[in-house]
């Protein structure tokens, strides 16, 4: 005969077994409700996104997600309000969009100076909601950093490796004042902007040493501040090859004979080692891979080609700090999954994380061309419902 415990001692013995074997399940899905449709559909959207990074047991980042503080500021603010509370489920490691030397005019500021000059020291509207959802022991939050960025292609034509543009001037990294200022306002986590073509004057060349010393330089604030760094190569996909006194660039594009996908492992096997600092926790392979050399589906496939290419690189240097791999556009959370059924990368580490932008406006884009008004117009068949059903991430590769 087999005798059984009694009762209480039966619940002790379970509940040791449950201390020195923790149970790993997966936090149940959670339904957030929402009280307009321009929330819901944002909501909805990294509905999408979650339930994607479910059913291919992978996960993912929001690197970018901003929203005005001029007109419509107050709705704006309940979208993003009822984003990050449907972040917070998903456990979502987020960077908003964006701190830095921002002009005053510029609408999307979360942290900036607060007159013309380098020192990040004020915040904007934005911030409060940003620092009630910071980071927690699961996930890191914090923001963009996007001066090392400015007056590229994509807004100067002229720029090309033979034009880089003037340190101090067309572009930065921020002061050692900025980075205490950011860690001071609960920021963790950076997102640092810098650019390719400033960093490897020429395909499958030696990096050039001056600006890796200012990249490097960017890193020992942000570590002396207590900050984790993702370091962002934020490019498009194409690189402007030349300007200046010869004229104007070339723009080659990734794929193309004159930029094989082999060109960006050749980039991060190089800048994997050049940023070997104990700051950086992350690696953004491209910022939003948009102008590659050819579109839809064509484009995605290279696409997946030139990140697997990167991981590959990356991994063979012994790296083992995670790789964040944008999706193909469209790459917002409501339109994950169109480019890409399924998740493509292999990573030997598991340390890869599928990374996302989020802007609340009807295309996407983060101009906010509508009023708040005619977004809600804007939303028609099928309108998402006011309640979402939301899934977390069962695993983190982000952390300081």
């Amino acid at each position: 005969m087999v005798r059984k415990a009694p009762p209480l001692v039966a619940a002790v013995l379970l509940l040791v077994a449950a201390i020195a074997v923790p149970l790993q399940l997966p936090r149940p899905a959670r339904v957030l409700c929402v009280s307009d449709i321009v929330q819901a559909r944002a909501v909805a959207g990294l509905a999408n996104f979650s339930g994607w990074l479910r059913r291919n047991h992978a996960t993912g980042f929001i690197g970018e997600i901003g929203w005005p503080a001029d007109r419509d500021a107050e709705q704006w603010t309940g979208v993003a309000e009822a984003w990050y509370n449907a972040a917070d489920i998903v456990g979502l490691p987020v960077t908003a969009w964006a701190a830095g030397t921002w002009p005053a005019n510029y609408p999307m500021a979360v942290y900036r100076p607060v007159a013309q000059g380098q020192t990040v020291d004020v915040a904007g509207p934005q911030a409060r909601v940003i620092e009630r959802h910071g980071t927690t022991p699961t996930y890191l939050r914090g923001v963009n950093l996007a001066a090392g960025s400015f007056a590229t292609s994509d807004v100067n034509g002229g720029f090309g490796t033979g034009n880089p543009g003037r340190y101090g001037q067309d572009y930065t990294y921020e002061t050692p004042a900025s980075y205490t200022f950011l860690a001071g306002r609960g920021v963790h986590l950076v997102r640092l902007a810098v650019n390719w073509e400033r960093l490897q004057p020429r395909p499958f060349g030696p990096l050039d040493e001056v600006e890796v010393a200012r990249v490097r330089d960017a890193l020992d604030h942000a570590r002396a501040a207590g900050l984790a760094v993702i370091l962002d190569l934020h490019n498009y996909g194409d690189y402007a090859a030349g300007g200046g006194p010869s004229g104007q660039p070339r723009m080659l594009r990734l794929g193309d004979d004159r930029l094989p996908t082999t060109a960006l492992a050749d980039f991060w096997v190089r800048m994997s080692r050049a940023a070997d600092d104990p700051a950086v926790i992350g690696l953004g392979l491209l910022n939003e891979p948009t102008r590659l050399a050819a579109d839809g589906r064509d484009g995605a496939l290279i696409w997946e080609r030139a990140a697997q290419q990167a991981v590959d690189a990356i991994r063979s240097t012994g790296d083992r700090r995670a790789i964040l791999v944008s999706g193909y556009v469209p790459m917002g959370p409501p339109s994950w999954g169109q480019m890409h059924p399924t998740a493509w990368i292999v990573d030997p580490l598991n340390r890869t994380a599928y990374e996302s932008h989020a802007y609340f406006d009807h295309d996407g884009s983060g101009h906010y061309w509508m009023s708040y008004a005619d977004e809600l117009r804007s939303v028609t068949w099928p309108q998402p419902t006011l309640c979402q059903r939301l899934t977390p991430m069962t695993r983190q590769v982000l952390d300081a």
